[in-house]
């Protein structure tokens, strides 16, 4: 069972894992948000942050996979590496693809999108 990850987060990641490891162990939520993964174009990162800090005055966020953005009091910044065992009310998650090919890469994607408990925003393009 999955007590952080909403629903709606995990009916998206599950296939990533499973498209390089069919076999993965994939919990099931326990709990749903309303709140679908949003897929945007890249060049909207600052404007999916600024509307969600002013739209959440608490909480804390994290951008994965962006190495360029410079994390703030509310906003971390960090690879799908040191985000493991964390959890943000939001993750936007930046060029999945290029976190690499294989298991390794899915891993990745997996991991990164799984730290949201609320909503994911993927970023690309």
């Amino acid at each position: 069972m999955n007590y952080r990850t909403p629903e709606e987060v995990m009916a998206e990641a599950a296939p990533v894992i499973r498209a390089a490891l069919p076999d993965a162990n994939v919990p099931t939520s326990i709990r749903a948000t309303g709140l679908p993964v949003r897929h945007l174009p890249r060049s909207e990162r600052d404007v999916v942050l600024a509307g969600w800090q002013a739209e959440h005055p608490e909480g804390i966020a994290c951008v994965i996979g962006d190495p360029s953005f410079a994390g703030t009091d509310r906003v971390r910044s960090l690879t799908p590496s040191l985000s493991k065992g964390l959890e943000f009310d939001l993750v936007v998650l930046v060029e999945p693809a290029a976190l690499g090919p294989g298991i390794e890469g899915a891993v990745d994607r997996y991991v990164a999108m799984t730290r949201a408990t609320q909503q994911v925003v993927v970023l690309s393009g």
